[in-house]
């Protein structure tokens, strides 16, 4: 039997029911070339869901680096089909330089985590430069910052080959719209990923803060920071271990463009990293209140965060699902004790649908090995992966 004969469907209204589900599903169905059919997407997102401009871009370019054939492709579809060529692979990344331009500030790192694991396990034999035009610093999307800083560190801890960044303009969704562009270097995976376990989380070595707002705040945040450092140290330190702190101003050139980001880095190189992008309302005059608002309100996150004890914070755990899933069996997350969120169980799910994998309790994927470039019998997912979606189809009836 084909991996291909097998078409999965997915509800779009499912666990978190937003674009996740999109995103994920294309990048898993562009790499095994299973087909899916996804319906009521994005159905419980506010103004009746569908297909926005970033899952279209996703959507589009993905369908063409896999040659696939698709159905509602277009602004606001709420159903898809997308069956990808199992006999084609197309030559898109072969070229060593790939381009995805938005005309919206979509999420400029939406877009790279959808495309990122098929560029990843391509099996190109070229670094790939990947450049993204869109929004660099965007309401509820993982900003530039977070991707650079946390993610890309993260994934080279686990044992992908580095990703190197370039910012060449910022984008953002506040203080009026504008578009930015970010370049990544991808050196494509030669071999399987190996089963990765990220269960030891060390101690706290060092926290560092990246703060993008107008000019004439820095020094405000620099005095916050330096009070909530102070506050934070005798928490998280161990002694006879010290601490250090760094903070990173640069100009937002906008008087309602305010975003900071704290990371906290482990002995044993874990990155736990919390943010916010300002997105409340600014009145001329009255924007004392913010720099102590936000300071505040990421030092509490990035607390909670350390007091749960997990490896990874809460977003990181739900972006690594997909490796988990295509990374040899055994890789297991320890979340700590903070409960997974909404996202990570979604993510879970898809991998579920697609894969066939299995999730233990304890943060453990029997994952499938994918070979990059889909090597392996006849160029395809393994034997047991088929057998495994049958049994998951057959399941749902």
């Amino acid at each position: 039997m084909s991996i291909a004969s097998v078409t999965v469907h997915l509800e779009g209204t499912t666990l978190e029911g937003g674009g996740q589900i999109l995103r994920l599903a294309l990048s898993l169905s562009s790499l095994t070339r299973t087909p899916i059919h996804i319906s009521n997407i994005r159905g419980k997102r506010h103004g009746g869901g569908g297909l926005k401009s970033q899952h279209l871009t996703s959507l589009k370019w993905l369908g063409q680096a896999c040659n696939a054939s698709t159905t509602g492709a277009q602004l606001k579809s709420k159903e898809i089909t997308f069956a990808p060529d199992t006999a084609h692979r197309n030559d898109t990344v072969k070229t060593g330089a790939v381009e995805i331009k938005q005309d919206t500030p979509g999420s400029v790192n939406l877009v790279f985590q959808a495309v990122l694991p098929y560029l990843l396990f391509s099996g190109a034999e070229e670094k790939i430069r990947l450049t993204i035009t869109g929004g660099t610093n965007v309401s509820n999307s993982p900003s530039y910052d977070y991707i650079a800083q946390v993610l890309i560190p993260m994934l080279t801890l686990i044992g992908a080959p580095s990703i190197e960044t370039e910012l060449h303009a910022r984008g953002w969704s506040q203080g009026g719209t504008c578009l930015g562009r970010a370049t990544y270097t991808i050196t494509p995976l030669r071999h399987q990923l190996p089963a990765f376990h990220l269960i030891e989380r060390g101690a706290m070595r060092s926290v560092n803060a990246t703060i993008i707002a107008p000019k004439d705040t820095e020094q405000h945040f620099r005095d916050e920071l330096d009070v909530m450092f102070d506050n934070l140290e005798p928490r998280i330190s161990t002694p006879p271990a010290t601490i250090t702190f760094d903070t990173t101003f640069e100009d937002s050139h906008h008087p309602k463009r305010y975003y900071i980001l704290l990371v906290a880095t482990t002995t044993t190189g874990m990155k736990l990293g919390r943010d916010w992008l300002f997105d409340q309302a600014i009145r001329p005059g009255k924007t004392e209140h913010i720099v102590p608002t936000m300071v505040r309100k990421v030092a509490g996150d990035l607390m909670r965060e350390i007091e749960h004890e997990g490896c990874v914070d809460e977003f990181l755990r739900d972006q690594l699902v997909v490796f988990q899933a295509l990374a040899l069996s055994g890789s297991r997350v320890e979340g700590g004790k903070g409960k997974l969120s909404m996202h990570a169980l979604t993510a879970r799910w898809v991998a579920e649908q697609i894969l066939g994998v299995e999730f233990s309790d304890d943060g453990s994927c029997g994952g499938v090995g994918y070979h990059p470039g889909g090597a392996g019998e006849d160029r395809d997912v393994n034997e047991e992966l088929v057998g495994e979606l049958e049994r998951v189809t057959l399941g749902r009836g």
